[in-house]
């Protein structure tokens, strides 16, 4: 998707530039924190957060929601590099680089995640451009995303499903998968609500739309990784449910750049 080319050509030297802001007088700190940005990525997050305000308010100022797209683009990767510890994924690689630990030490790499996930909320503290109501309001609803309702609720869940202290069944796989995946996806297109305030038909629209956007994103991603749901269902049956997922997008009362969206994520694996 062209839209989301030109978004993380221009987004990427933007949080480089804010995380040298405030971490480039610490050395070897800054060059492991900014480390999993500057390995490509492609900021779909933040890219889905700020698309969703150029539907509810065509003339916004992207600058203005900077601090939200950059805040969510943290603690997205916070969680890659603790997903990617030797005690949780114990992954090597990722976007075909050494992940944080193989590189700077396994340490270093769980702090790194505390301090990209710390710095998300010093992020959020600093918006003036909206109601102190909303900004506060913002950074609950972050909480709980990344915290108990989703992310790291989801992480233990995994944790449990791989020990065999719950069942390797495709309820409770998709479960993980909507709390680690979708939560942060949801959360994207929850902010702009928020600071926008669109009519309540809208607002039921949107939630609808992140809700099937993050079931969507994580079947196709499974299907891409041969993993998750790809290891109780098959590819066809994937496929069909991705489908009916993406159909109900469809319906939905949304413009032509989110469905879009939608449309690229079905196509992933095309």
């Amino acid at each position: 998707m062209k839209r989301l080319e030109d978004f993380s050509n221009y987004f990427q030297p933007l949080v480089l530039e804010e995380l040298r802001r405030r971490l480039g007088g610490l050395g070897e700190i800054f060059d492991i924190c900014s480390y999993t940005f500057s390995t490509g990525g492609k900021f779909f997050r933040p890219f889905l957060l700020s698309e969703v305000a150029a539907f509810l308010n065509k003339d916004v100022d992207f600058n203005k929601i900077f601090p939200f797209c950059l805040a969510i683009e943290l603690i997205h990767n916070y969680s890659l590099i603790h997903d990617d510890l030797p005690s949780m994924d114990n992954a090597d690689y990722r976007r075909g680089h050494l992940t944080v630990h193989k590189k700077f030490g396994e340490a270093e790499a769980v702090l790194a995640g505390d301090m990209l996930l710390t710095i998300a909320f010093e992020v959020l503290s600093e918006g003036k451009d909206f109601e102190e109501r909303k900004i506060i309001k913002i950074i609950k609803k972050v909480a709980q995303y990344s915290s108990y309702r989703y992310l790291i609720t989801g992480q233990y869940l995994d944790i449990w499903l791989q020990k065999g202290k719950v069942e390797k069944n495709v309820d409770n796989i998709r479960l993980i998968n909507f709390y680690k995946t979708a939560g942060l996806i949801l959360l994207s297109v929850e902010i702009p609500i928020i600071l926008f305030d669109p009519p309540y038909s809208i607002k039921f629209s949107l939630i609808k739309y992140g809700y099937f956007l993050g079931l969507l994103f994580q079947i196709t991603d499974d299907i891409l990784d041969n993993d998750g749901l790809a290891k109780v269902m098959s590819v066809d049956e994937l496929k069909s449910l991705a489908s009916s997922i993406f159909m109900k997008i469809g319906r939905l009362s949304l413009d032509e750049r989110l469905l879009s969206i939608a449309e690229y994520i079905y196509r992933r694996d095309k």
